[in-house]
């Protein structure tokens, strides 16, 4: 009788871990096209619609076995978002089919089912076809590793060609390396989730796609620590692409000031538009478009909280590209843009030092008042934006910064937020002047 009554409790338990479970579990189904484009047309929102970034502490299924037709570049991004759900702690499986050219075969011919070794495991990488290599991006190795599978590719071409190809991915993979990690725990330790580069050569079109992405910052948090107040995601990515804030910034005192910026992204998106290639930034949720016509942007419906780039190169022809031609006419233009850029902005804005002024501890009240009048306000009445640095202030209390700022943001009102704008903002400071917007535009 115990015995029997011991097996009912047991089979009562299982049953309920086995409830618990199918109410925690969720099945994500990948639509029978998954791909960035719809009849020769690129549609970012509908792949991106797909993506769930709000689950955590779920059992998700993703079933890709009704996907029928797909594009192994948006199949590839399934990867890192695997790895988001992991780090938010999911337990992940992937449903396939075990026939037929469609996603499921991609995913295998990617190695992609060892997603999650690769992502626990930091030295392990994907082990897919030599023809739709996937790498995932830690280490100056997985670099290297992925420079020389891009001259794989392109080995029969010119060499300038071949040249040309490894400047860009270099200054990608730079950008990536440089602001696109991210961490989580796992088993008690900070663990990097990689960036993911994955490339495909499309034989009917003779054209090589390569996608590089990452779950980082992304863009615009990334450009608002030296060019604060960015209206949107996508114009902060027009910003990235000019020459005087392209590159990367400094990681020994982050994004505090443009201490490495150079021409890099500026000279990279030109070099694609001269080899008659495309290029697609998107971070958040804005997209820019890079082509041999034009330059164009759009604000999306959906998001991804890193940033991916998507290039796409034919590669018909011969090329006869001399890289340092280029280079010296790219970078005597960014060189002539920086300098105007660099004027306008000294036409254009304030620039106010709050330890240049007040010292570490700015705290009197008279000299707030002082310096509003002589020159906030003028700056304001003429036009040019007020950009106030609390580098290096241990303090600076209400009273003070009320007396240089409420006045000033009561006669803007709401545009105040566009115009002044703050760097190296204390967190306690940030809140005090949050504060007095929040009074003084209401």
């Amino acid at each position: 009788m115990k015995k029997s009554l011991n097996t009912d409790m047991r089979e009562a338990m299982c049953k309920y871990e086995h409830q618990l479970k199918k109410e925690n579990s969720i099945t994500l189904t990948l639509p029978q096209t998954f791909a960035f484009k719809d009849h020769d047309v690129f549609v970012f929102d509908n792949l991106l619609s797909f993506f769930r970034w709000d689950l955590h502490d779920r059992q998700v299924k993703i079933d890709i076995s009704k996907c029928t037709s797909a594009n192994y570049q948006a199949v590839a991004l399934l990867i890192p978002y695997i790895w988001h759900l992991v780090s938010k702690n999911c337990s992940v499986s992937v449903i396939e089919s075990e026939d037929g050219e469609d996603a499921s075969s991609m995913w295998r011919m990617m190695g992609a089912r060892g997603a999650v070794n690769v992502l626990v495991s930091k030295n392990q990488n994907f082990r897919g076809s030599d023809f739709k290599p996937t790498i995932a991006v830690r280490t100056e190795d997985d670099f290297k590793k992925v420079i020389a599978t891009s001259e794989a590719f392109t080995k029969d071409f010119n060499v300038e060609y071949e040249n040309t190809l490894r400047y860009i991915l270099s200054e990608l993979l730079y950008n990536t390396m440089e602001h696109g990690f991210a961490f989580y725990k796992f088993k008690g330790h900070d663990t990097q989730i990689p960036s993911l580069a994955q490339f495909t050569y499309y034989k009917t079109r003779n054209e090589l796609q390569f996608i590089i992405a990452d779950l980082g910052m992304g863009i615009k948090k990334h450009i608002e620590q030296a060019y604060p107040g960015q209206e949107s995601d996508e114009a902060a990515i027009k910003l990235a692409i000019k020459p005087q804030v392209s590159g990367t910034f400094a990681n020994t005192n982050p994004y505090k000031a443009k201490n490495n910026a150079g021409v890099g992204l500026f000279i990279s998106t030109n070099i694609i538009r001269r080899l008659n290639a495309s290029m697609h930034i998107l971070s958040g949720n804005g997209l820019l478009h890079i082509s041999p016509r034009d330059i164009t942007g759009k604000t999306l419906t959906n998001s991804w909280p890193g940033t991916f780039v998507l290039v796409t190169i034919n590669l018909g022809g011969d090329p006869t590209l001399q890289l340092h031609k280029l280079m010296q006419e790219f970078r005597a233009e960014a060189f002539s843009e920086q300098q105007q850029a660099e004027q306008k902005e000294s036409n254009n804005r304030c620039y106010l030092s709050i330890t240049n002024e007040f010292g570490s501890y700015a705290e009197y009240k008279p000299a707030a008042i002082k310096c509003r009048d002589n020159k906030i306000f003028p700056a304001i009445n003429s036009t040019k934006d007020v950009v106030i640095d609390f580098e290096n202030v241990i303090s600076a209390p209400h009273s003070f910064l009320s007396a240089l700022l409420a006045s000033p943001i009561k006669s803007l009102g709401m545009p105040a937020y566009k115009r002044i704008k703050f760097l190296n903002t204390p967190p306690e400071i940030r809140e005090t002047i949050d504060f007095i917007f929040d009074e003084n535009t209401g």
